[in-house]
């Protein structure tokens, strides 16, 4: 048995690319912790897996390792963007194979820089604490770094563990830092380590029944409408009118309900297009009581040159607009367009040109209460809700997930939803085309959820919530500045280790 096990590990882990090997495959099975298929178990093995491998190397061999990881994870992680680049971007199926694999590649980067610093920096000299801190301070990069593809952080996972409730302390990242921290720690196979583990889910499991922010007033009433409208049909100018009616038939018993939500671009003509329509609608919801919140594009007037936005406005009781701040690539703005437009269908996908909206923008206001919308995409931003929630009352995120149809990204896009209720002690309301439409609590449970794939009218309670989370105060500050901290302490022990370790070989060496 000892001669299988020894030759096991010259073969697999000894050799570089067998450690490559075994890092892709480790990273593979990463997202299997996250929504929806929830075994947080196994993404807690990618993790502990990744920091075995990258113990005993070089930093060169730790650099490609990690990046044979950081492909694993993103190439499983959003092959759900297959979905839209053939389906909906009418791209053959091996090319958009072949940009989801780049999509893997560049993402893969940031985990091969990762890998170096850990060897290169002796950081691996502390695979607990060090590992630990390391990790969230990547996965806080990949948030704003080349404006951010803020996805598939590890505390996604445990949003319905005792670890959740660390969020309202340190949001998401402080979330994968337990996670990441206890596994390792577990891992170590140490009394003290052990018991360590168990205080952080106990604390975790503590902090749960902790409520920082309370309601305000009476429940308001309201109705979240998903027209389940396909999406090839979507961005079709002869369907505009066809659109509306759907949505009007589908809200026609809403009217007098507090809130009544339509889902992001709900109204598919732009907004000085659409003055009748809005009239209208205006009209109904004043008339019962109501405020109408929906999706519209928006031209704004002065030009040439013009600026296309993505908005959510407010109808009726309500008033204000809000213009999209998070952009996808390629499917709302394209870089490098006047090199890339024209060269396959995928880059000139419709409503692919939009502008930025300015980070000061006032939240909505829906009768008494300020609502903040986020559109799709922004949602997965922790630091842009954190700005955002601490002058709103309430929660919404309109979306249009039909982009990815039966695939695991819906389900991911709303665990965040989840977590950022969570983080900020709101309600979130989430208006969607085809799903997932739901109402979420502040402790991010989900009170009601409309079915997929079909058109449905969801109804719910939901509370004015008041009061500051520790999160919106400090935001991300406290868990990146700790994990700073300690990555610098490490380092600084590793640099010393190896000056002393140098002047023991000299002296060896003159002797």
């Amino acid at each position: 048995m000892t001669r299988w096990y020894a030759a096991w590990n010259e073969l697999w882990i000894d050799l570089p690319w067998g450690r490559m090997l075994l890092g892709l495959l480790v990273g593979l099975l990463y997202c299997l912790g996250l929504a929806p298929w929830d075994y947080w178990i196994i993404s807690l093995g990618s993790v502990w897996g990744f920091s075995r491998l990258l113990q005993k190397t070089t930093p060169q061999h730790a650099f490609w390792l990690g990046w044979a990881y950081g492909i694993g994870l993103w190439a499983s992680g959003v092959s759900w963007l297959w979905v839209s680049i053939h389906e909906f971007g009418d791209t053959s199926s091996w090319l958009a194979a072949l940009m989801v694999l780049l999509v893997a590649v560049v993402m893969g980067f940031m985990t091969a820089v990762q890998g170096l610093i850990y060897v290169a920096a002796r950081i691996n000299r502390s695979p607990v604490w060090g590992f630990a801190a390391l990790w969230v301070l990547f996965e806080w990069l990949r948030s704003w770094v080349l404006t951010g593809f803020p996805w598939l952080y590890l505390g996604y996972g445990f949003i319905d563990t005792p670890l959740a409730g660390y969020a309202p302390i340190g949001g998401v990242f402080l979330v994968s830092a337990m996670a990441c921290l206890g596994v390792l720690l577990l891992a170590a196979m140490k009394g003290r380590s052990a018991m360590l583990a168990a205080m952080i889910i106990v604390l975790g499991w503590g902090l749960q029944h902790h409520a920082y922010t309370h309601a305000l007033g009476k429940p308001l009433t309201v109705s979240i409408i998903q027209g389940n409208i396909p999406q090839d049909t979507k961005w079709d100018e002869s369907s505009q009118d066809s659109i509306i009616a759907t949505y009007k038939k589908l809200s026609r018993q809403e009217w007098g309900r507090d809130i009544v939500l339509w889902p992001e671009a709900a109204i598919t003509k732009f907004y000085d297009e659409a003055t009748d329509d809005l009239i209208d609608l205006d009209s109904l919801a004043s008339t019962h009581g109501s405020t109408l919140i929906t999706g519209i594009p928006y031209v704004a007037p002065g030009g040439p040159p013009y600026y296309y936005y993505n908005a959510v406005i407010a109808l009726g009781q309500g008033r204000g607009i809000y213009k999209k701040q998070r952009l996808v690539p390629f499917g709302e703005y394209v870089p490098f367009a006047s090199v890339l437009r024209g060269l396959m269908p995928f880059f000139d996908l419709p409503m692919s040109g939009f502008s930025w909206g300015r980070l000061d923008q006032p939240p909505l206001q829906a009768g008494w209460i300020r609502v903040q919308p986020s559109i799709c995409y922004e949602v997965a931003y922790p630091e842009l809700l954190q700005y955002q929630a601490r002058s709103a009352e309430l929660l919404v995120t309109i979306s249009n997930d039909a982009w990815f149809g039966g695939s695991h990204g819906p389900w991911q896009h709303f665990e965040m939803v989840r977590m950022r209720s969570l983080e900020t002690g709101r309600y979130f309301l989430s208006g969607t085309n085809n799903g997932i439409s739901a109402i979420v609590n502040p402790q991010g449970k989900v009170v009601s959820e409309a079915p997929q794939f079909r058109q449905a009218v969801l109804r719910g309670q939901v509370s004015a919530m008041v009061g500051l989370t520790p999160w919106l105060v400090v935001g991300n500050t406290l868990v990146i500045g700790l994990s700073l901290s300690i990555l610098g302490v490490v380092a600084g022990i590793g640099v010393l280790q190896g000056k002393r370790d140098r002047v023991v070989d000299e002296k060896i060496h003159d002797f």
